[in-house]
């Protein structure tokens, strides 16, 4: 059984219609000992048995709070929507479906008592020469080549209130590039006065969705991701982030079988959406227009794309998929969250 100072966090569970991930999340906070934590739950409006699951364990769990969405808003606008759910120092946006090491909270709790660091990193992506210090945040920026993609995910990073309050505003403006919760760091990445403090031993692992979900490939991903570096000031650090789009696919792919240099990830990429029909030409130009420092690498798969008809694309699919003995799928959207 943990004590947690609710004065210091009160975190904010975000969900909608995976109330079977949502009762795995709960279990294990309430396996942990953590009924102390006022825990919020945030309903995006469900139409699944969200409500119930909810209500089974506020028998037991007096402190978890429930609050259900009118409409739905969408997953980027419920994810700044939390904010206003609770008035504690730090801020906490949980996700409903990641695995959780809650063994090791201990650490927490102590950095949370401290009061020293604007930012907590929970160990995802976070290299090892990093963890069990405090940082600022320019240097941790440069001495990391995926900070920003382990900050970008809400369940493994917590963030001071008055940090995220003060940048409500070009948060909101960011929502259609689906991170939000990025700008507040974005927007301070001179600061040496933001102090960044990353767990020694992990307490999430992060689980990627099998459910549809917000993207159509990757393209559309690294869309998003260039248009949200326009709010850098700086030129240089808006480059550096753009960076770890490609930086991310060479960890990613570093133990897979099919593990291809970047430039033909790219095409296989782009062609992949276009084998199913799906077209890629948005993105292909988005990338142009905002991949500052990175349109380079873009060339070949934008050649591909506009050369190739749909029926060769078609033909290496199902190729690749045969050499490589890998499962036949589908894309597929859901962009009800």
């Amino acid at each position: 059984m943990s004590t947690w100072n609710n004065a210091l966090l009160e975190p904010v569970l975000i969900t909608f219609n995976r109330a079977d991930h949502l009762e795995a999340t709960l279990t294990a906070f309430l396996t942990a000992g953590l009924t102390s934590m006022r825990l919020h739950v945030l309903d995006n409006g469900s139409t699944d048995n969200t409500p119930e699951v909810v209500r089974n364990f506020q028998h037991v769990w007096s402190n978890l709070q429930y609050h259900r969405n009118i409409y739905n808003i969408g997953g980027n606008a419920n994810i700044l929507r939390s904010v206003e759910l609770s008035n504690s120092v730090y801020h906490w946006c949980i996700g409903d479906d990641d695995q959780w090491l809650l063994e090791n909270i201990a650490e927490l709790i102590t950095v949370l008592a401290k009061n020293q660091a604007d930012i907590i990193r929970l160990g995802w992506l976070a290299a090892e020469h990093s963890r069990a210090k405090v940082i600022s945040l320019p240097t941790l920026m440069a001495q990391e080549q995926l900070f920003f993609a382990s900050v970008s995910m809400i369940s493994a990073t917590i963030l001071r209130r008055s940090l995220v309050t003060a940048h409500l505003t070009p948060a909101y403006a960011n929502i259609s590039n689906f991170y939000p919760q990025l700008i507040p760091l974005i927007v301070n990445a001179s600061n040496v006065n933001i102090n960044v403090y990353t767990l020694k031993q992990d307490l999430i692992i992060h689980t990627p969705s099998s459910d549809a979900g917000y993207f159509m490939g990757d393209l559309e991903w690294y869309t998003v991701w260039y248009k949200t570096g326009l709010f850098f000031k700086d030129k240089t650090q808006r480059v550096h982030f753009n960076h770890e789009t490609l930086h991310y696919i060479k960890v990613m792919s570093a133990h897979k079988a099919t593990r291809v240099p970047v430039w033909l990830f790219l095409i296989r990429q782009t062609l992949n959406a276009k084998s199913f029909g799906i077209s890629q030409a948005r993105y292909l130009v988005e990338i142009f227009l905002y991949g500052v420092g990175v349109r380079k690498n873009y060339w070949l798969a934008a050649l591909s794309y506009l050369l190739l008809p749909g029926f060769v694309a078609k033909g290496l699919r199902r190729l690749y998929i045969k050499l490589y003995k890998l499962p036949v799928s589908v894309m597929q959207r859901d962009e009800s969250r």
